[in-house]
C-alpha cells in the first residue's frame, strides 16, 4: 500500500530550506536595521537635549529630551501602554487602601512611561501634593511628602524646561499648601531656614534608589542674595513688544532679586510669585496656554501672590514687634489681637530684644513694597482682563491701606532705636503723616465696603454714594461720616453685614489713632 501523503520531492524540500534561510536572513537585517535606528535616534535626542530648548512654545508640546523615559518607550514598545494602565490602576488602590508601600516607585515609572503628557504630571504633583500628604500623620512627614511633590515637578521641568503647566504646578504648591493651608506657620518657618545657607540632613547621594528630599536646597547665600546658579538665562528670551523693560530669561528664580536681600530666609508666598509671574510671562509673551486653567485665572495669580505676601511679612512684622519690647505673641493669636497689644509702645520703649526689632523692621520694609507692586500687578492684569475690575478693586484698596499702615509701623519702630535727634525728627513726621494716611485709608474700605446700601442712602452725604465716595468725598470728612454712620446703626439697632472683616479695618485705625497720639504728645 502506497502512503502518498507522506511523499515530499527532492525540489520541494529544496525549495522549502531556501525559503526558510531567505526569511532568517531578513529578520537579522531587520533586526540590525532597528539596533542602527536606535542608535541614530539615542544620538538625536541626545543631541537635542544638550541644545536646549529655543522655541517659546516647545515646553507645551512633546519631548523626548529625557533620555530614561525615550530609552523605556524604545524597549518596551507597544507593551508601554498596558503596563501604564496596570500602574495607574494599582497605584489608585493602594492610595484608596492607604497602602503607600511602592507607591512612589510607581508613579515614578508613570512619570517615565508618560513624560509627554502634561495632564499626567498636573495631577500626581497634585496628587502628592495633597491626596498624599494628608495621609501622613505627623507634621513632619506631610512636609516631606510635600516636598516630594515638588521635587517630582522640577524633575519634569528639568525634561521639558519653560512648559506653563509645570511651572503653575510648583507655583501652586508653594502657593497652596506651603504659604496658605492651615500648616503655613509650620512650613514657612522650615522654608525661610532651608532656604539659607545650612548643611541638609540629608546623608544620601542623590543617585541612590533610596534618596529621598528632606529639605529645601539653599536659595540665597550668606548675604541674603539669590545664588547665581538660580539666574542664570536659558536659550529662551521673551521681551514685550510695547514694553521692552517686560522679558522673560528662563532662568529659575528671575523675580525674585528685586526683593533682594533675604536675610531672614525666602517665604513659600515669594517663591510662588516667582514661579507664577513666569506662567504669566510664558501666556503673554510665549503664547503657551494652560492645559487645565483659563487666560483670566494664569494671569491674576503674581498679583495674588503678591498680596499674600505683603499680608504675610506685616502679620510676622507684628509677632516680631511683641517679641522686641518682650510681650511675645502666642503662636495662635490672632492679628487683630497682636496689632492692639503693642499700639500703646512709648517713644522710650525698653527694647528687650534688638534683633526682633531689626527684624520687625525688615517685615514692615518689606510689606509695604511688595503690597504697592502687587496693586500695580493688579493694575497690570485689569487693563487686559477689565471684567475683574469690580472683583479686585477692594484687593487694590486693602493693599494700599496695608503699605501705608507698614510704612508707619517700619518708621515707628525706627524711632524706638534712633539716638540722633535730626533723625528722631525726620522719623516722627514721617510716622504722623503715614498714620493719618492710614486712618484715611481704613475709613474708605469701610464705607465703601461695608455699610449697606439702604444705610448709605440716609447717612451719606448727597450726590455721594459708596461707589463714588472716593472721588466725592474729601479724605479728612470721611472720619465724621464714618462716625455718623455707626450712630445711626446703633441708634436703629440694625445689623452690621461683614462685622467681622471690618473689624480688621477698624482694628488698623485704633492703632495708628493711639500710635498718633503717642506721636504727638511729643
Amino acid at each position: 500500500m502506497t502512503v502518498v501523503a507522506d511523499y515530499k520531492s527532492p525540489q520541494t524540500k529544496s525549495r522549502g530550506t531556501a525559503r526558510s534561510s531567505a526569511g532568517r536572513v531578513t529578520i537579522v537585517i531587520v533586526l540590525i536595521v532597528s539596533l542602527l535606528a536606535s542608535g541614530a535616534t539615542r544620538y538625536w535626542t541626545d543631541s537635542l537635549r544638550a541644545r536646549g530648548n529655543s522655541d517659546a512654545t516647545a515646553g507645551a508640546g512633546s519631548s523626548f529630551s529625557a533620555m530614561n523615559s525615550f530609552a523605556l518607550a524604545l524597549l518596551l514598545g507597544g507593551l508601554r501602554g498596558p503596563l501604564v494602565m496596570f500602574l495607574w490602576t494599582s497605584s489608585e488602590s493602594q492610595k484608596t487602601e492607604n497602602n503607600l508601600e511602592s507607591f512612589d516607585t510607581k508613579v515614578e515609572w508613570i512619570r517615565l512611561l508618560q513624560p509627554e503628557f502634561d495632564t499626567v504630571h498636573i495631577f500626581q504633583i497634585w496628587n502628592k501634593a495633597y491626596n498624599i500628604s494628608v495621609k501622613m500623620s505627623s507634621i513632619g512627614n506631610k512636609y516631606i511628602t510635600i516636598l516630594d511633590a515638588l521635587e517630582y515637578a522640577h524633575k519634569v521641568d528639568r525634561e521639558r524646561p519653560n512648559n506653563i503647566n509645570i511651572i503653575s504646578a510648583i507655583a501652586g504648591i508653594y502657593f497652596d499648601k506651603l504659604g496658605g493651608s492651615a500648616e503655613k506657620a509650620y512650613y514657612t518657618k522650615l522654608v525661610r531656614a532651608e532656604t539659607k545657607p545650612h548643611k541638609s540632613t540629608q546623608t544620601l547621594d542623590p543617585t541612590d534608589p533610596a534618596w529621598k528630599r528632606l529639605d529645601v536646597d539653599p536659595v540665597v547665600d550668606d548675604k541674603g542674595n539669590v545664588l547665581s546658579k538660580y539666574l542664570t538665562p536659558t536659550n529662551l528670551r521673551l521681551t514685550d513688544d510695547k514694553d521692552k523693560s517686560i522679558t522673560y530669561d528662563g532662568s529659575e528664580l528671575q523675580f525674585l532679586p528685586k526683593y533682594q536681600p533675604y536675610p531672614y530666609g525666602v517665604s513659600p508666598l515669594a517663591l510662588s510669585y516667582n514661579y507664577f509671574k513666569r506662567a504669566q510671562l510664558l501666556q503673554l509673551l510665549g503664547k503657551q496656554r494652560h492645559a487645565q486653567l483659563s487666560d483670566l485665572v494664569i494671569d491674576s495669580r503674581p498679583a495674588l501672590a503678591l498680596k499674600n505676601w505683603a499680608e504675610a511679612d506685616q502679620e510676622q512684622g507684628l509677632r516680631d514687634e511683641l517679641e522686641a519690647i518682650g510681650k511675645p505673641a502666642a503662636a495662635g493669636a490672632e492679628k487683630n489681637a497682636m496689632e492692639m497689644a503693642s499700639a500703646n509702645i512709648a517713644l522710650n520703649q525698653r527694647v528687650e530684644n534688638a534683633a526682633a526689632l531689626t527684624k520687625a523692621i525688615h517685615m514692615y520694609d518689606r510689606a509695604a513694597q511688595v503690597a504697592r507692586d502687587a496693586d500695580n500687578e493688579y493694575a497690570q492684569h485689569i487693563t487686559r482682563f477689565q471684567t475683574n475690575f469690580q472683583l479686585y478693586e477692594s484687593h487694590r484698596d486693602g493693599l494700599r491701606a496695608l503699605a501705608l499702615m507698614s510704612d508707619a509701623d517700619r518708621d515707628f519702630l525706627k524711632l524706638l532705636a534712633a539716638t540722633d535727634d535730626p533723625e528722631k525728627k525726620q522719623l516722627t513726621d514721617a510716622a504722623i503723616a503715614e498714620y493719618r494716611k492710614a486712618i484715611e485709608a481704613n475709613q474708605l474700605i469701610a464705607l465703601k465696603y461695608y455699610i449697606a446700601e439702604p444705610i448709605a442712602q440716609r447717612t451719606f452725604p448727597p450726590g455721594v454714594t459708596r461707589f463714588n465716595i472716593q472721588d466725592k468725598l474729601p479724605a479728612a470728612e470721611r472720619g465724621p461720616l464714618l462716625e455718623k454712620v455707626f450712630s445711626f446703626i446703633h441708634a436703629n439697632q440694625l445689623p452690621m453685614e461683614g462685622e467681622d472683616d471690618l473689624k480688621e479695618y477698624l482694628t488698623n485705625i485704633n492703632r495708628a489713632a493711639d500710635r498718633l497720639k503717642t506721636l504727638e504728645a511729643k
